[in-house]
């Protein structure tokens, strides 16, 4: 089924551009979490595109949206990043942007917080649609939730990031003020594996602490503590 009109340009796109537009979806999504070299996109999954994007940059959309619509999935996201490179920024067109917001709606319908979105496809999801992107539990009362008293100088692992064993560690401690703050644990730098450890928020309580944590998060990381995971407001999301 053909979703927009072709152009003798569309015949350009190779057969296999369905499982091309998924790896590069996958990349595009979770880079670190795929097989996928990354020295290997480019000249794989980009560059064969160029002379057709850049030559006819309305007809690759509308080739690209006839192929991946009908597929769905990382396809979707896949195609629209490579629009965004290999035409630019500010391209629009009717294919285009329905394939872009195709793969918003996937995103969307798999659990997928707005904290993994580009700042460029959240301001397009927000001006093209009129639906809240994903609806959490509410914020715990302080009476429906207890958190334990930090002791005298106690420093308390609330998360893990993920599960390398270089990942980030959040814990919460009480500053000298009497405020509450959160300390994190992480390499100095992607070269210098040495640990360090900065303060990143801080609140007058520990409810609005964890609070804050929560609505950062969004969904659950790798690690969370008990006493933090009713801050935080949506399931796992299932990509």
């Amino acid at each position: 089924m053909v979703l927009f009109p072709r152009t003798p340009r569309a015949t350009r796109l190779p057969g296999d551009v369905v499982s091309r537009m998924e790896r590069f979806g996958r990349f595009e999504f979770d880079p670190v979490g795929t097989d996928i070299d990354a020295s290997d996109v480019w000249g794989e999954l980009q560059a064969p595109y160029l002379p057709f994007a850049q030559s006819d940059p309305q007809g690759f959309a509308r080739a690209l949206a006839d192929a991946v619509l009908p597929a769905g999935g990382f396809a979707l996201f896949g195609a629209a990043r490579t629009v965004w490179n290999l035409v630019g920024s500010d391209f629009t067109s009717p294919a285009y942007d329905a394939v872009r917001m195709a793969a918003l709606e996937f995103f969307r319908a798999n659990g997928v917080p707005s904290n993994r979105l580009s700042a460029a496809d959240w301001q397009f999801w927000q001006q093209n649609s009129a639906e809240p992107w994903l609806v959490g539990r509410p914020r715990p009362t302080p009476e429906e939730v207890r958190i334990p008293a930090l002791a005298p100088g106690e420093l308390r692992q609330l998360a893990r990031i993920t599960e390398a064993s270089d990942s980030n560690v959040v814990y919460v401690t009480a500053a000298p003020e009497g405020r509450f703050v959160t300390v994190v644990d992480a390499p100095t730098s992607d070269t210098d594996p040495t640990r360090a450890r900065f303060e990143w928020t801080s609140a007058d309580t520990l409810h609005d602490l964890y609070t804050r944590i929560g609505e950062v998060f969004q969904t659950p990381v790798h690690w969370v503590a008990d006493e933090l995971r009713p801050f935080i407001p949506l399931p796992p999301s299932r990509l």
